[in-house]
């Protein structure tokens, strides 16, 4: 069973959760072949009622939104707490551009501050766009029983007990959530509580192949009792491109795997009651979508709360909103938050070239974490 990130307080940093399209990619797991506990305490004395409620406090415990990620492209989905206020203003950029202006003149002065140019411009282009620190936030550790020292050689027979106590080092485990302890407590326990992490939780996904992977291995069941839904996703380079040149065929065939994402999230989804979209370029500056890749988003029109948030696309209108005119008779309400003029790298190319690794990264880590020891799971 795969083990997955997820944060205990909605302060902490992510800790794991047993993998909710493992637990749940059958219809009615665990509905059979219940025992029904009779000698715990907590199912003999505790009503249902008492139970839930207790259900209830843990997911928001464990914090009631849960990204949904991938790793790699074959990699399963990992789940971790938003750390995040989607409405707070996206400031990689501005923070970069501030960085780069207070660089010292001499190269060794550059040198030194090299590592946190290249953080910010990670950021910038990070698939978890404006959850970056959700991205980064390290897992919480917590000191095992056990203990890591000097196990072989001869020497450490001549060594005295305080010295060998002195050079052992506690091993650090990555602390577990509510969702392990009670989807993996028992049967009867994963029956119960289940049901409400779809009802309590809104599931906020980095990228649409981590909703794909999502509706194709969780239950019907499941997908039909969750009520809210982000999404947070880096326009591919075929959503503008032309479907009449070289590369329609490229266009054409993105296009199609689109539409058919958002017929069967539309069809799986039936009790969704909100849904956030935030669309952002490959890059800064990178043009909008076309007309075609925003009509299957129509399908949702019958969710109430329903919001598109455009941003750091190049401006696609002369209208003071910034949104395209098709996009009037949208069922969602939609923004528009431009840019920077121009790239903070740009501005100062020449002097940094040969110092700092410049140009855009090729290939993103599939999620960076601060830096922390960790030497098992516990």
């Amino acid at each position: 069973m795969q083990d997955t990130h997820v944060s205990v307080l909605p302060s902490q940093s992510p800790v794991g959760l047993a993998h909710l399209d493992a637990t749940d990619a059958s219809p009615h797991p665990c509905r059979t072949n219940v025992s029904p506990q009779h000698q715990s305490p907590f199912f003999s004395i505790l009503p249902t009622e008492v139970r839930q409620d207790i259900y209830r406090h843990l997911w928001a415990a464990a914090g009631t939104v849960q990204h949904v990620y991938k790793t790699g492209p074959l990699a399963p989905l990992s789940h971790c707490a938003c750390l995040t206020d989607p409405n707070a203003e996206d400031v990689r950029e501005m923070e970069l551009t501030h960085i780069m202006e207070g660089l010292p003149a001499d190269e060794a002065g550059i040198m030194m501050q090299r590592d946190e140019v290249d953080d910010w411009r990670l950021r910038t282009a990070s698939g978890w766009c404006n959850h970056w620190a959700c991205e980064e936030e390290p897992p919480v550790m917590r000191p095992s029983s056990e203990a890591i020292g000097d196990k072989g050689g001869d020497a450490s027979l001549h060594q005295s007990q305080d010295e060998k106590s002195r050079q052992k080092k506690p091993v650090m485990v990555e602390e577990y959530s509510a969702f392990m302890a009670v989807l993996l407590g028992c049967k009867r326990m994963h029956q119960e509580a289940v049901d409400g992490v779809y009802d309590n939780t809104t599931f906020s996904f980095i990228g649409t192949p981590a909703l794909s992977r999502f509706l194709a291995t969780t239950s019907a069941e499941s997908l039909a009792r969750i009520k809210a839904v982000h999404v947070v996703e880096k326009a591919a380079i075929e959503t503008y491109m032309s479907f009449d040149g070289e590369d329609a065929a490229e266009a054409v065939e993105a296009l199609l795997q689109w539409n058919d994402l958002w017929t069967t999230a539309a069809t799986k989804l039936s009790r969704l009651q909100t849904l956030r979209i935030c669309m952002y370029p490959q890059y800064p500056r990178y043009p909008m979508p076309l007309e075609d890749w925003f009509r299957p988003l129509h399908q949702f029109r019958h969710v109430p709360e329903y919001t598109m948030s455009l941003r750091w696309f190049m401006d696609p209108t002369n209208s003071a909103a910034g949104v395209p005119d098709f996009l009037d008779e949208a069922p969602f309400a939609s923004e528009w938050i431009p840019p920077l003029d121009e790239n903070p790298l740009h501005l100062h190319w020449r002097r940094l070239v040969g110092i700092l690794r410049l140009g855009e990264p090729h290939e993103m880590p599939p999620r960076r974490q601060r830096r922390r020891l960790c030497f098992g799971r516990s």
